[in-house]
């Protein structure tokens, strides 16, 4: 209890710092995560959920499609032994064509090539604000965790309730740069976002990278040992990248060691302690 009040009172502070107002405190805080099921989504779901009452998991496009994404993403979930519903989101009208995009998609639908075949979902998009609207009956307050395109967003925001707080990995559409994947792959959900959300992102420099030996620091059951064997399915896929998502999920787990930067929020420690601390995280799963 003790730790969760001073969660809670710190991720106020950190907020309060970005000049956005806190919300009371409410009995019962739950989490939504918003992903494009990329590699660095699977490191950051396996931080937030053994720290956070995850009650539903929104698929959007963006690294992965909807449906292969969903499928995956439920099967990495269940590595936990419990799963909470994974819901089929949107896909942008008008994405922008990446070369890179096509072999790194594949991999990820296949749970960074640990899966031989990708499988879609059977779920429909339709059906999201309700889902939503299920998943976090109950709360008095529902944080949004937003990994990917906002292309989904708008859609179930209205099921989320009145005691809601979102924050994103990124930068906001005013903070955009052509690095920004998330806002660059739907610019126009991207200028939609709610203004009040806090966004997380790294430093330029220097390389915050996830590393072999963070790999290897992974305990071998569970979930964190599902995310260690997806990790060494394929490590081209994430050698040479750079800790985007799962920084963001830490900023919900350990708010504490995150401080402005411009117009979000910036880890204020050093690459090899930020690569310990999530490692701490996932191994608490």
């Amino acid at each position: 209890m003790r730790t969760g009040f001073l969660l809670t009172a710190v991720l106020a502070l950190v907020w309060a710092g970005l000049g956005v107002a806190a919300p009371a405190a409410e009995p019962k805080s739950c989490l939504v995560v918003d992903t494009d099921v990329g590699v660095d989504d699977y490191r950051a779901l396996a931080v937030v959920a053994p720290a956070r009452d995850v009650r539903a998991v929104v698929v959007t496009e963006g690294i992965s499609g909807v449906p292969n994404g969903a499928t995956a993403v439920s099967m990495f979930l269940a590595g936990r032994g419990v799963s909470p519903p994974v819901l089929p989101g949107m896909a942008s009208p008008n994405p922008p064509a990446y070369d890179w995009l096509p072999p790194v998609r594949a991999a990820a639908e296949r749970m960074n090539n640990f899966l031989g075949a990708a499988v879609p979902a059977s779920g429909e998009p339709d059906r999201l604000a309700a889902g939503v609207r299920a998943a976090v009956r109950g709360c008095g307050r529902v944080d949004v965790l937003v990994l990917g395109p906002w292309t989904s967003y708008p859609a179930y925001a209205s099921a989320l309730g009145g005691h809601t707080r979102v924050l994103a990995s990124g930068r906001s559409f005013a903070e955009n740069n052509p690095d920004n994947f998330n806002c660059e792959y739907d610019l126009a959900a991207c200028r939609t976002a709610p203004r009040e959300a806090v966004y997380v992102d790294l430093p330029a420099t220097p390389a915050y990278e996830p590393t072999p030996d963070m790999v290897a620091r992974l305990d071998g059951a569970g979930l964190p040992g599902l995310l260690k064997a997806v990790l060494r399915a394929d490590p081209s896929q994430w050698q040479g990248t750079r800790l985007w998502d799962d920084t963001a999920a830490l900023a919900l787990v350990r708010p504490s060691v995150f401080a402005p930067a411009g117009g979000h929020l910036e880890p204020a420690v050093d690459e090899d302690d930020l690569r310990d601390l999530l490692v701490d995280a996932v191994n608490r799963g």
